[in-house]
């Protein structure tokens, strides 16, 4: 039994990381869009280091979605670092929030 709950252990890590994978790639192509086009300066600054941060997160998600698959990092280990990239993500979110109701 402890073999396949963590088996379907990693399977729901594997499916979360996808679907909030998605949800990354969605937000980099919405922020490409000319709907959130910056007016000010500071807003180009900020939608740069947005763009950048969702491609950072994106590179780290591929990552770690390999890792999963191939099994290398123990369950522990690997609900840990799900966890942390869905906390950069909520915090990626936070930051695209900010921007929108700010400087746009």
């Amino acid at each position: 039994m402890d073999v396949q709950t963590a088996n379907n252990d990693y399977d729901q890590l594997v499916f979360r990381l996808e679907r909030n994978h998605r949800c990354v790639l969605r937000m980099v192509r919405k922020l490409n869009s000319y709907q959130f086009e910056p007016k000010s300066p500071q807003g180009f600054d900020k939608i740069k280091e947005i763009k950048q941060g969702f491609n950072q997160l994106a590179k780290d998600q591929l990552l770690l979605f390999n890792n999963l698959q191939k099994q290398l990092l123990d369950p522990e280990a690997a609900y840990e670092q799900v966890k942390l990239s869905l906390k950069k993500f909520n915090l990626m979110e936070q930051k695209v929030a900010a921007y929108i109701l700010g400087d746009m």
